[in-house]
Order: structure tokens, then C-alpha cells, then sequence
């Protein structure tokens, strides 16, 4: 997983495989992205060729071969996309069908209230089989898992309830991104769902209701914000509607808008859009061309994934950026990254697509380069 994303931020990085047992060529140049990946994946299909097979859950929480499969299916499908676009679509399809006909995961589904909605069974649950993969936290060991503390605007400390003693706003959406949801028919933006606008409490004997900008509700955990200031809630890495949105994703662009994959983008909409049927959505889905089906799974992975940082990683492998306007809430339209503004008034440019490679490690490695457009 760390080749993973080292490869994905900087491009080509060094490709270390053996222990050093000296001081000989310790300065290792960048390997080329295609054999990083390589090595990944087949890192990945031996661990998936020995691994456990039951749920993450069920297996003391420790990697499973579905870990693996729904890892290689993310390779996958990132390979197949910027920069190094070798189309290996067809096996991103397969491993994420692996996992869905292996039948160990599924999503929560919504109980009778709002309060038990699955986005909120999410929030407060470790347990659930929606989870494939998840970073473990010990609310009784340091570095404890920090998000409580992002869950309201800068300032809320000063209302003098929290255990907390500093709140940041980090998280805080722009508008540009809140406007992705329909505010009509998404769950997930409904009050307290994914976000919340209001909070109130009891203090001095009074009822005190405090209101502020959209903040993430996925991460408010009562008993750490307002006793303990020790959160343990596990901070999912990957849950199964993503492995059904790849599945999605990698049928249409190897097989075409079949129903299978209209089948696996509706089954994650329809959990959020309560309000509709699921025959309806599939419906909406059945007329689409190749790319406007696949606009809508990287506009449903935008909604589902919101907190959970895939999002840069998909513009980075499609060159796409989203687009919104308040006038038409829910609607999500894409073009091409470079030249796209950001809602601060930055033009992304083709370096931005990659990270700088730290100073600190051009200095302890003379072998390394620099990305391009980088100062060395």
C-alpha cells in the first residue's frame, strides 16, 4: 500500500525490494511507474493466493485475501488511467468481481429512522461487513484517532462543552463541493448524515443552539467530544460500495453499459436516495452513453467518498475536475483539470498533477530527481 501511494503522488520513486546489509549503493534513482505497479501487483496476487479468506471483520481484523483483491482492483483501475494508461480495465473487472461473487461484504442498509440511517450505523460502527479495510485506532493509546476534533468550525472550543481544546475547520466542504449532493433527494446530505449545520446543548441550565457552516457529522463521536477527548473509531479505507462503483467503472470501459454495471452504481445510489426506487434509478441510468455512465460513477464516488480522500487520486488518474453551481445542486459536469480553478482562484498546471519530491530527500539521495516544474 505505501508503493501505492508513493507512486500514485510523486510518479516514479525508488523501487527498494531488499534489506541493505552495507553502505553500497545506498542512493537509489526513481524506477520507472510501470515496474513500481508491477511489483505491486504481483505483491498483491501472491498475498491474495495465501490469505484468509473471510470477511476483514471476522478475521480479528487483519488483511484478507479480499483486502488484496479489492486492492489489485484499485491498482487496476488507477493503472488504467493517467499517467501511465495501460489498460488492464478488464482486470480491474475481474478482481472486483472476485470479491462481490465471494459474498463476505456488503453495505449496511438503512433501519427505520434517520438516526439509524446506514451513514450514521457508518459513523458510529467498526464491526459492520461494509468495511473491507479500515486504520485501526485505540481511543487508550497516544495518537489516537484525531477527526472528533474536525467535526466542528474553528472556535466551537470557546462554547465551552468540548474535551477538546482546539476545533478545526479542516475539513469544512466549499460550497463548490456540498454542491454535488441533490439536497432533495441525497440522504447523505441531509442534517446530521454525513454533515451537520446546527448543534445544541444544555449549558448553565440552558438550551443553547449553535449554527455554523456544513461540517463532517461522520466524524462526531459524543463520548470523545464531550467526556473522554480519546476517540477509537476506525477510519475506513475501503468500504464495499467502492468496490462495487469500480466494478462499475471497469465493466463499462472493457464491456460496455451493461446491466451488471448499471446494476452496482445503482445499488450504492439507491441507499442514498431513499426517496426513489431502485427500478427508477436504473432506469435513469439504462439510456446513458459509455461516458456519461461513467461521468456518474466518478460523480457517485465523489458523494460516497467524500471523507475518505479518494478524491484527488480520481482527478489525478482521469484528468477530470468536477464541477457544481449552487443554481443546480447535484449536477456534476467534468473537464479537463489543467486550466481548471479551484474555488480558492488557483489554476491547476501539469505539474500540479504530481507532488514536489521533498528538498530533505533530494539532499540525503543526490540520485533523485526532481518532478518537473519543481524547484531541485
Amino acid at each position: 500500500m505505501n508503493y501505492f501511494h508513493l507512486v500514485k503522488f510523486f510518479g516514479d520513486v525508488p523501487l527498494i525490494l531488499e534489506p541493505y546489509e552495507s553502505l553500497e549503493d545506498m542512493f537509489v534513482s526513481r524506477t520507472a511507474s510501470k515496474e513500481v505497479y508491477a511489483q505491486i501487483i504481483q505483491d498483491l496476487q501472491d498475498a491474495s493466493a495465501v490469505l484468509n479468506d473471510a470477511a476483514y471483520t471476522q478475521n480479528g481484523f487483519r488483511v484478507t485475501k479480499w483486502v488484496a483483491e479489492t486492492m489489485l482492483a484499485d491498482v487496476y483501475l488507477t493503472l488504467s488511467g493517467y499517467p501511465v494508461q495501460e489498460n488492464h480495465y478488464a482486470d480491474a473487472a475481474k478482481a472486483a468481481r472476485n470479491v462481490i461473487n465471494s459474498h463476505r461484504h456488503a453495505m449496511i442498509e438503512n433501519q427505520d429512522t434517520e438516526a439509524n440511517s446506514a451513514y450514521n450505523q457508518i459513523r458510529t460502527l467498526d464491526d459492520s461487513n461494509e468495511y473491507i479495510f479500515s486504520r485501526e485506532y485505540d481511543a487508550n493509546i497516544s495518537g489516537n484517532n484525531p477527526q472528533p476534533g474536525f467535526s466542528f468550525p474553528l472556535g466551537a472550543e470557546g462554547w465551552g462543552i468540548f474535551q477538546y481544546s482546539i476545533l478545526l475547520r479542516t475539513y469544512t466542504p466549499t460550497k463548490e463541493l456540498y454542491n454535488i449532493y441533490d439536497p432533495e433527494n441525497d440522504l447523505r446530505v441531509q442534517e446530521k448524515q454525513y454533515f451537520h449545520t446546527s448543534y445544541t446543548y444544555i449549558k448553565d441550565g440552558k438550551e443553547i443552539t449553535q449554527t455554523f457552516d456544513a461540517s463532517p457529522y461522520v466524524w462526531y463521536n459524543e463520548e470523545a467530544l464531550l467526556s473522554t477527548g480519546k476517540n477509537g473509531k476506525d477510519l475506513p479505507i475501503y468500504r464495499y460500495p467502492e468496490i462495487l462503483l469500480i466494478a462499475a467503472e471497469a465493466i463499462a470501459e472493457s464491456e460496455g453499459v451493461t446491466s451488471e454495471a448499471i446494476g452496482y452504481l445503482a445499488d450504492v445510489r439507491a441507499r442514498a436516495y431513499t426517496k426513489m426506487d431502485r427500478a427508477a434509478i436504473v432506469a435513469s441510468l439504462a439510456g446513458l452513453s459509455k461516458e456519461d455512465f461513467i461521468h456518474e460513477v466518478w460523480t457517485e464516488r465523489l458523494r460516497e467518498f467524500i471523507f475518505e480522500n479518494k478524491i484527488w487520486s480520481d482527478i489525478q488518474r482521469t484528468r477530470q475536475y468536477p464541477q457544481t453551481s449552487e443554481a443546480n445542486r447535484g449536477k456534476v459536469t467534468y473537464r479537463n483539470v489543467i486550466g481548471a480553478t479551484n474555488p480558492w482562484g488557483a489554476t491547476f498546471e501539469e505539474k500540479h498533477l504530481l507532488w514536489p519530491i521533498s528538498h530533505n530527500e533530494i539532499q540525503r539521495n543526490p540520485a533523485l530527481e526532481q518532478n518537473p516544474g519543481y524547484d531541485r
